[in-house]
């Protein structure tokens, strides 16, 4: 059996749901170019005969660049650059505009070649050791470590960044908070809520003011679907939620709040206030975890474990939040 199909049934045993049927694997293809199952060895002939087409397929670098005349920018060869191209605008004598293809993306300011800092990330999602990664490249110790510190601190971002849907129909997911530090804002007190679709890539990450009812109530009405049962250490946050707030999440949005340490699901509001009200100390482990890019990291790679290919999740993610330049704005070439 599947290991992942059996932690997934026993945990719905666990919490009470009817048994799950088993469905038929697909087998994973690399048909249309969906890069799924990358090997090492693919890789590297990857990013030797296709990496400019590859980076812009997963939008790691622009595939059309507008210039401020209106006209489209050329995709021009220059060799005496690392990656060999740049972005170029001669539309006449006066108008030479050009710039480098790694604008605004997660290689902008790197003097690494392209292929180099993808190797690095595929060397860190599978979670090579540091002496692998050594015996594999020909950088410094001190620039992979640099390299692998940018992953990790890029996890954070990647989930402070995601603002999707979570949940929905028999899907279980985790809630937990954790206090917010930030360096230029340390006179103020914000929170992390953290939720964790089990079993999925969803995970969330939504800094928030306060962790009251009224907060959660907020988060549960935007980003959790219906039929979605909701599990964790938020029960003290919950403590004010009124009779018909409660009504609303159980009845019209059909969310199923469940207590692991009582394993009871809370269906009433005489129940969710008997067990919200029942001292817990010691029992929240997240109390002693301090949120930051190593619990995302962990988060993230949680996450990535359920991916069709953790590097290639790793790279559309990355391409999300660094977003290459597409449209040259006049001003930043006026003299």
């Amino acid at each position: 059996m599947n290991l992942t199909f059996h932690r997934k049934c026993v945990l719905m045993n666990y919490l009470g749901m009817p048994p799950m049927k088993k469905q038929k694997m697909k087998t994973p293809t690399n048909k249309n170019k969906n890069y799924v199952c990358l090997k090492a060895f693919e890789l590297h002939t990857l990013l030797t005969e296709n990496l400019i087409e590859f980076c812009q397929e997963l939008k790691l670098i622009a595939s059309s660049v507008m210039c401020y005349c209106g006209e489209p920018m050329a995709f021009a060869p220059r060799m005496e650059r690392s990656d060999g191209y740049q972005w170029r605008c001669k539309k006449r004598k006066l108008h030479n505009i050009k710039f480098s293809i790694r604008a605004g993306t997660w290689f902008g300011k790197s003097k690494i070649s392209i292929r180099e800092i993808l190797w690095i990330c595929y060397m860190w999602v599978y979670e090579y050791s540091i002496s692998s990664m050594l015996h594999e490249c020909e950088h410094t110790k001190q620039t992979l470590v640099e390299w692998c510190s940018n992953c990790q601190n890029a996890c954070q971002k990647i989930l402070e960044n995601k603002r999707n849907l979570i949940g929905g129909s028999d899907k279980l997911v985790e809630f937990f908070s954790c206090i917010y530090q930030n360096e230029k804002e340390s006179n103020s007190q914000k929170w992390v809520m953290c939720a964790i679709e089990q079993f999925s890539t969803n995970v969330i990450c939504l800094v928030v003011p306060n962790k009251e009812s009224n907060t959660l109530l907020e988060i549960f009405d935007h980003y959790i679907l219906p039929g979605t049962t909701v599990f964790g250490q938020i029960w003290d946050s919950l403590r004010d939620l009124s009779h018909h707030d409660f009504e609303y999440l159980t009845v019209d949005k059909e969310i199923t709040f469940h207590d692991s340490v009582t394993r009871k699901d809370m269906d009433t509001i005489d129940k969710f206030r008997r067990i919200v009200n029942t001292s817990r100390t010691g029992t929240n482990h997240w109390n002693n975890v301090e949120y930051g890019p190593e619990l995302c990291e962990y988060m993230y790679r949680k996450a990535l474990s359920f991916a069709p290919d953790a590097y290639i999740t790793f790279l559309k993610d990355l391409a999300m939040i660094y977003k290459p330049r597409e449209v040259v704005q006049k001003k930043k070439f006026q003299r």
